[in-house]
């Protein structure tokens, strides 16, 4: 390598062709790095606004313990309080603002005929506030999900990348 760049023939061809290609293999890479960035944030964001919607929707579930002092998902039926929490539909939240289909239990992306990525192993944990609970106690929801993204770049030769996302929200009474 060293007599090809020390070379005063003139013949620099090769060089150029072997630059030329190591560059375009780069951007290659880079943009295929862009690309799965991009669609990681995006299914982040529209699984976040998802378990916010669930965990809004439980607003009224905790407007009765809220009223007693205490921001559970209770509510009171004789002289008890019981639990009353709505996990949601997730999956149908999410294939409302994805665009997603439902194939072989899991939830795809398309893009034209081929799959942009997909959705499975989907998780809701919805954590209920103890009654009598300190002030740390929170309602929240937890939700973990599996993301599946097929390479462009590799021609088929490397394996997809599967992110396991772990979401959280949080039920915050205003007053």
């Amino acid at each position: 390598m060293e007599k090809l760049i020390k070379n005063k023939d003139g013949n620099a061809a090769i060089l150029a062709c072997v630059a030329v290609l190591i560059m375009m293999l780069l951007f290659t890479v880079i943009a295929e790095y862009i690309r799965l960035q991009t669609i990681a944030k995006g299914v982040n964001d529209a699984v976040q606004s998802s378990v916010i919607s669930v965990v809004t929707n439980n607003w009224d579930n905790n407007y009765n313990g809220l009223r007693q002092g205490y921001a559970g998902g209770y509510t009171l039926k004789n002289s008890e309080w019981e639990t009353d929490i709505d996990n949601g539909e997730v999956y149908a939240d999410l294939s409302d603002l994805l665009g997603l289909q439902r194939k072989s239990g899991k939830y795809v992306k398309y893009t034209k005929k081929e799959t942009e990525y997909s959705l499975y192993n989907l998780d809701v944990k919805i954590i209920n506030t103890p009654i009598r609970g300190n002030e740390n106690d929170e309602f929240s929801a937890d939700v973990y999900i599996t993301l599946q993204v097929p390479l462009s770049f590799g021609w088929g030769h490397l394996p997809d990348m599967i992110i396991p996302l772990k979401l959280k929200a949080k039920f915050t009474p205003k007053f």
